[in-house]
């Protein structure tokens, strides 16, 4: 039996050869170096300030911050071993270390003033995570830590705008659905807004922030009355 090659076949041999020689020079082009740092750099900083501190320390960095599914930084918080956070409407507004809410609060290393009478600091629903850098935890107090606390202090670092390597942008958008809402769901809004530049006058730079919460609660109290009664004259 003999064989007769077509045209055809010897046009597509050709062709699978030019492709084949240019897929080989596109191979030995060089390639750009491309890092990718996930969550597991933020947990390796964290664990390196954690390491290097001489105390008892608890450290989140702002891209843990970003990937756990919470509402708030108070729920960020009680991810953390010790800590307990108390709830208004479901919402968690303030933190306990160690079962006690007489702690520190500070701002970049800056104390801050609760509006009540207690020491349990500020309220955390108030604080938008999109401007947090990191959070310090301190367990156990050195000589040169601010009295005030019993249980410990929180340190919230902001974000330095001139230590920004790009331009900042974050927003976030969640919804809550409960059957005890007059409304089917409330919308939470939260985002922030950053940038630096140089000029003839040294660098400048800015973070704004801006958080929308609309919340609807119904709370249920148990509630006995007694019939008033008369006892009759003895």
């Amino acid at each position: 039996m003999k064989y007769q090659p077509s045209i055809a076949a010897l046009a597509l041999g050709a062709m699978t050869l030019v492709f084949s020689t240019a897929a080989v020079a596109q191979d030995d082009e060089p390639l750009e170096e491309i890092v990718v740092t996930g969550i597991r750099g933020s947990l390796a900083a964290a664990v390196d300030q954690k390491r290097d501190s001489d105390q008892l320390v608890e450290v989140i960095i702002a891209e843990d911050i970003g990937k756990l599914p919470d509402q708030n930084l108070a729920e960020v918080l009680e991810n953390i071993t010790g800590i307990q956070i108390t709830r208004t409407a479901g919402v968690g507004t303030g933190v306990q270390i160690r079962g006690t809410n007489s702690n520190r609060v500070e701002f970049n290393g800056v104390s801050t003033v609760n509006s009540g009478s207690g020491r349990s600091g500020i309220n955390f629903e108030d604080v938008n995570p999109a401007i947090i850098s990191a959070v310090e935890v301190t367990k156990s107090p050195d000589a040169g830590t601010i009295e005030g606390s019993v249980g410990g202090t929180i340190n919230l670092k902001t974000i330095r705008p001139l230590d920004l390597p790009a331009t900042l942008g974050a927003v976030r958008v969640q919804y809550e659905d409960s059957s005890l809402s007059s409304e089917s769901m409330t919308p939470r809004f939260s985002g922030a807004f950053g940038d630096n530049w140089s000029t003839d006058a040294g660098e400048i730079g800015f973070v704004i922030s801006g958080s929308v919460t609309e919340q609807e609660s119904v709370s249920f109290r148990p509630r006995t009355d007694r019939d008033n009664r008369v006892s009759p004259a003895a």
